[in-house]
């Protein structure tokens, strides 16, 4: 079950729960990405070494840098006073005590990276008591986009953020991975194969890719970068007709918030994006504007003149 396969699904059984059961016959696997289902397939306690092999594989961590161990946290960090709840979709710490935040985005919006420094910025704040010294853990974010949110970097999927100072990483004890699903499957989809990226984040990309279209995934790479059990785990006939409604319940909430979220930052990623083209020196104002349906004032001339 693909993504625009999931939403459509979504929208019908929010208005027609009958048709679970065709829906049923139809699909095999589950929409993995689905905020529900992710946690229930990456947040298992009883299976803790499927989420330290999917967070190596993704966040590219091994030998002595490898995650050895992972104890779950509670998602949810109260606000205070005015301050806003932080829920995160999975978060636990390392055997080295290092907070590890999981986030799936599931739409464009203009203000998730937003979002997501406030989240971090809340584990960061509740690692440091009163009587402690500022020595912080190392943090590592993980933010899974389901839809692409830098459509001009089409050759890249993975973009890895630390901060900087002129330029140069200068603090090494924050890394946040954003991994664009779809994109990283559209690169897979024209490059030669035998040119294609070989990291164990590829091989775990092309599992989910495979669950997505319902293709065979062999027993080998399951049991090298999961476990035998996921195939199992994402099959429709393990989650009851109440568990996937619920899922619905909540993935309808999403649609609605997605289409306020499109309508709120589509103009200004239309501007965002004229302007970077005009920057960039490949189209004029004028040109930008028409191609991105934007107001011409809106663009400033390259370099400002």
């Amino acid at each position: 079950m693909t993504r625009d396969e999931f939403f459509a699904m979504v929208k019908d059984l929010h208005e027609h729960p009958e048709h679970l059961a065709e829906y049923r016959k139809n699909y095999m696997n589950v929409y993995p990405f689905s905020d529900g289902i992710f946690k229930m397939l990456m947040a298992n306690e009883a299976k803790p070494e499927r989420t330290v092999k999917f967070l190596n594989a993704m966040l590219d961590l091994n030998g002595e840098n490898a995650i050895k161990s992972f104890t779950f946290g509670v998602p949810e960090n109260p606000g205070v006073l005015n301050d806003k709840t932080a829920i995160f979709d999975i978060y636990g710490t390392t055997e080295a005590g290092n907070p590890v935040l999981i986030d799936v985005q599931q739409n464009f919006n203009t203000l998730f990276v937003d979002r997501l420094i406030y989240y971090t910025s809340r584990v960061i704040s509740r690692t440091v008591k009163k009587s402690q010294d500022y020595n912080l853990p190392h943090i590592y974010v993980l933010s899974i986009l389901t839809e692409n949110q830098f459509p001009l970097e089409r050759n890249t999927y993975l973009h890895h953020s630390q901060l900087a100072r002129n330029r140069h990483f200068f603090y090494e004890k924050l890394d946040v991975y954003f991994v664009e699903v779809e994109k990283f499957f559209a690169i897979d989809d024209r490059t030669e194969p035998e040119q294609r990226e070989t990291t164990n984040r590829a091989e775990m990309l092309r599992i989910f890719r495979a669950v997505l279209e319902e293709k065979e995934i062999p027993a080998e790479k399951l049991t090298r970068l999961l476990d035998k059990d996921f195939v199992k785990d994402v099959s429709l006939t393990g989650y009851t007709d109440e568990t996937l409604l619920n899922e619905v319940d909540g993935m309808t909430n999403l649609l609605y918030e997605k289409q306020g979220a499109y309508l709120q930052g589509k103009d200004d990623r239309g501007r965002e994006d004229a302007q970077l083209m005009v920057d960039s020196g490949i189209l004029t104002p004028e040109k930008a504007a028409e191609l991105f349906k934007v107001r011409k004032e809106d663009i400033h001339p390259r370099n400002g003149k």
